[in-house]
């Protein structure tokens, strides 16, 4: 539209209506705010790494500013994965302690489990020297939560979770669980492996009780607590047993460890109505984890998902942010947005601040960007509607984008920001943008009405228009910014210092010229006197 009434209606030149056309084209496109939001995050990322934190997706720095549901997994989070076998206890005198425990090493020996409790039972047993040969195999699974080896003249072996492999829980296992510890049992059948239903067969017996120890982070309960300040709802998502995932929550700070369900007695339907007012979930299958994150995100959360094994996959993926631990599985960290080096799930806050410090920033530049955009908009439609001429070249609105937008709001952007973000943007921004953009649209409005009616001079109308744009402009950077704090004041003081230096200096190459006297007043006036109406 500017073109066409540049070229058809004033006659202009080709040049001189392309030249328009554009200088009001350069104000409305927020140049430079794409290369600031890659910069802020690739400036996160860089710091996170620093931390031990390294970060697959750059996206999801922001991501996990927003979160507001953060699902754990117990182990390798609140615990350190560090288990070690404390000890059996027999729950049967067929077989010796001294037996069992070549038992277990011939198991460890033949098995491919490679999870966190296996590797504990293989670095306790599988050393022992053994005469035992081993048979069909049915590998561990997390659905399943156990495991099966056919021994020669022994019989079937099962090694699992004591809920699904005995029919009542001994009062050891009870116990065990009280106190925090993973409990497995090895129990014996005579009957043959099912490789095929993998179903249990109706004599296994309770051989012995493994109790597992996994330590505590010492840091845990402070990131906790950290976590439930800044209003994000924590869920624990273990395959462990809820009693022992309760005792070891309540251990690490966690406030809700009383509120907990057995994920195996329920079926999805009830899962998915417990999801929301539910703070932990054991014996969780690969597959509830999934429905527990598609459920919770289904209810307008943003979730992230802490994970380190193979059975955590799906439910990663399905996260709005999924973190691993560096020290998990491959397909964990394959999938991972975010690995934490040094598996230290105390990273946390500084991922959580860093995406603060980049949306902040980045909502804060976004209004002085959406001002220039706001202002050329609304200018161009004046210069049509009342067939002005437009009142800026394309130089000089660089000069004004440079040193009111472009170069502030990238050294301000690298500010430490970790303020709460409050999920309004868009209306932080327009609030910010709009009355500085309809005052600097006033005044410049004025100017070309005064100018264009008195004086008749385009390079007074330019040089008007570009001081009491900029220095209007340099009044919105207070008000946005405020309150102004050293590093503030150094940078937009600076900015003005260098804008009216630029337009001295390079008064000839930005087109400016002098003023009349009457202009002088009406520029000082409006210089004076706008900056109020933006505050």
């Amino acid at each position: 539209a500017l073109f066409f009434e540049a070229y058809l209606i004033k006659q202009l030149s080709l040049q001189e209506s392309v030249v328009t056309s554009s200088t009001a084209l350069l104000g409305m496109l927020p140049k430079g705010i794409a290369l600031l939001t890659i910069t802020s995050l690739l400036t996160a990322v860089i710091k996170l790494g620093m931390k031990h934190i390294l970060v697959q997706e750059m996206y999801s720095v922001e991501t996990l500013a927003r979160v507001d549901v953060l699902c754990l997994d117990k182990t390798g989070t609140i615990t350190q994965g560090k288990m070690t076998v404390k000890g059996l206890k027999l729950l049967s005198e067929r077989f010796t302690k001294e037996e069992l425990e070549r038992l277990l090493a011939a198991y460890m020996q033949h098995s491919k489990d490679n999870n966190a409790t296996a590797q504990a039972i293989r670095n306790a047993y599988e050393g022992l020297e053994h005469h035992y040969q081993v048979g069909d195999i049915i590998p561990f699974s997390s659905d399943r939560k156990w495991g099966a080896m056919s021994i020669d003249g022994i019989g079937t072996l099962f090694l699992g979770a004591p809920e699904m492999l005995l029919k009542e829980n001994p009062k050891a296992v009870d116990q065990a669980q009280a106190r925090g510890s993973r409990v497995l049992i090895l129990a014996w059948s005579q009957s043959a492996v099912d490789t095929e239903t993998m179903s249990l067969p109706n004599d296994v017996e309770g051989l012995t009780l493994l109790e597992i120890a996994d330590p505590i982070r010492e840091d845990a309960a402070e990131t906790l607590e950290y976590l439930r300040s800044e209003d994000v709802t924590l869920k624990i998502i273990s395959g462990d047993n809820p009693v022992t995932v309760s005792h070891i929550a309540h251990q690490a700070g966690f406030a809700d460890y009383q509120s907990y369900i057995d994920c195996s007695k329920v079926s999805d339907e009830e899962l998915e109505a417990l999801a929301e007012d539910t703070a932990i979930f054991g014996r969780v299958s690969p597959h509830q984890k999934k429905l527990l994150i598609q459920t919770l995100n289904a209810n307008g959360h943003t979730t992230a998902m802490t994970g380190d094994g193979v059975n955590d996959v799906l439910a990663l993926k399905e996260a709005d942010c999924s973190i691993a631990m560096a020290q998990g599985s491959d397909a964990a960290k394959n999938i991972a947005n975010v690995v934490l080096l040094d598996s230290n799930f105390a990273s946390m806050p500084h991922i959580v601040n860093q995406g603060r410090r980049v949306v902040n920033n980045i909502r804060t530049a976004a209004s002085m960007f959406l001002i220039k955009t706001m202002f050329s908009v609304m200018l161009s439609l004046l210069t049509i509607f009342f067939g002005n001429t437009y009142p800026f070249e394309p130089i000089q609105m660089s000069l004004i984008s440079a040193c009111a937008v472009g170069i502030p709001t990238f050294l301000l952007a690298q500010e430490n920001n970790y303020e709460k973000i409050d999920h309004t943007f868009l209306r932080h921004v327009f609030i910010n943008a709009f009355p500085a953009a309809l005052t600097i649209t006033s005044c410049v409005f004025a100017v070309m009405l005064v100018c264009q009616n008195v004086y008749h001079s385009t390079e007074m109308l330019n040089t008007a228009c570009v001081l009491v744009t900029g220095w209007n402009y340099m009044a919105a950077l207070k008000t946005v910014y405020a309150p102004l704090n050293t590093y503030r004041k150094t940078i937009i003081y600076g900015m003005q210092f260098i804008f009216f230096a630029a337009a001295v200096i390079f008064q000839k190459l930005l087109s400016l010229g002098s003023l009349d006297f009457g202009m002088i007043i009406l520029v000082f006036i409006l210089m004076t006197f706008a900056p109020v109406l933006i505050d």
